[in-house]
């Protein structure tokens, strides 16, 4: 399970190393993709086949449902970690997202997130005032 927030740069290359807590419970093979809010996600191939699978379980039928897969999938690139477990970024994510240097990563269970670190400050700011609010409209049977 991933948890926690780090601060990193992109080295000169768009090369983003990966915490050791973080890289210790990764396989070599992963997947990043756009994520929503405007950051990037980060999985084990494992973790993405699954999350792809419920993807492609919505009904086509639904012009709402082929919108979301296309995005999702079509915005997915499969990337090995190398020795110092460094990451790849590819130019058309970090323009999807507006990464230039530096990054935050925050872990959220199965995935991590990747935020450019201005957009990610932004987003909490704005989100550190409503999460109270928005765990009160969650179904009652989560308890917090």
């Amino acid at each position: 399970m991933f948890l926690g927030t780090f601060k990193h740069k992109l080295d000169s290359k768009k090369r983003l190393m990966l915490p050791s807590k973080i890289a210790s419970k990764l396989s070599v093979d992963v997947v990043i993709s756009k994520g929503f809010d405007g950051c990037l996600e980060l999985r084990s191939a494992e973790a993405f086949n699954t999350y792809a699978n419920k993807l492609m379980s919505y009904s086509s039928n639904k012009r709402e449902s082929r919108i979301l897969v296309r995005q999702l999938l079509a915005n997915a690139i499969d990337l090995r970690t190398d020795k110092v477990n460094r990451i790849l970024i590819p130019d058309t994510l970090l323009a999807e997202t507006n990464i230039k240097n530096d990054v935050v990563i925050i872990g959220l269970g199965d995935k991590l997130e990747i935020w450019d670190e201005t957009t990610y400050n932004q987003f909490k700011t704005e989100t550190d005032k409503t999460y109270i609010d928005i765990a009160d409209k969650i179904d009652d049977h989560y308890e917090f």
